[in-house]
């Protein structure tokens, strides 16, 4: 009778250790299948958003010979490219981007030769009241060369 409850003891045992390998087996299986995408470095979106930031602040406070703002007086006359020219003049060297506008409920539109990114981007948005139009004014931009 001890005999048959050895034999059951080493029946059980063997159960746990198929069953112990499988869990192993199953949750490496599991984590070798997941897939996690490189992400964008903070410092790299922070230096993309703060150049994007500067470069429209720069732009909005441009002031022209007759002491009016540059950018109000473009997009109040219908000037696009000239208002986006100013704006992508504002970025620094490492920083390219593309200038897109809309007015009132318009979709938009990019303005200028625009480029495609060849990586990933951030685009800030800002709105400007002239005239009694809403315009609105993304600025699209990214690292040029290698990144951040």
């Amino acid at each position: 009778m001890e005999k048959s409850a050895k034999s059951t003891d080493a029946q059980v045992h063997m159960i746990e250790m198929i069953t112990l390998f499988w869990l192993f087996f199953l949750c490496a299986a599991f984590v070798i299948q997941l897939q996690v995408p490189d992400t964008n470095p903070i410092a790299s979106d922070s230096a993309l958003l703060i150049a994007a930031e500067d470069a429209h602040a720069l732009a909005s406070a441009e002031i022209d010979e007759n002491g009016n703002f540059t950018m109000t007086t473009h997009l109040a006359a219908e000037e696009r490219e000239e208002a986006c020219t100013i704006l992508l003049n504002s970025l620094p060297e490492t920083v390219t981007g593309n200038c897109w506008l809309a007015v009132d409920a318009e979709p938009m539109g990019r303005e200028g030769i625009g480029e495609i990114p060849p990586g990933q981007s951030l685009t800030v948005m800002h709105l400007h009241s002239v005239n009694g139009h809403l315009w609105t004014i993304g600025l699209q931009v990214w690292h040029i060369g290698s990144g951040a």
